[in-house]
């Protein structure tokens, strides 16, 4: 999870750069999507994960 986040915030500089000196607001405003997600999604999977694994305990523990 740390190599999504860490590749995700390279990848959106690079994106910020490359919009930047191309003046190219198309590929600024992905390289900031892909700045904002480097920051979200990891904590997104992680949340989606507990609450996955807590529904299965619930689950069995409802069972007869």
């Amino acid at each position: 999870m740390f190599y999504l986040a860490l590749i995700l915030l390279v990848a959106g500089i690079v994106l910020l750069v490359v919009g930047y000196r191309k003046n190219s607001r198309n590929m600024l405003l992905v390289g900031a999507l892909v700045l904002f997600s480097s920051a979200a999604i990891p904590d997104f999977i992680e949340g989606v994960q507990e609450g996955y694994s807590g529904s299965k305990v619930q689950a069995s523990a409802g069972s007869p």
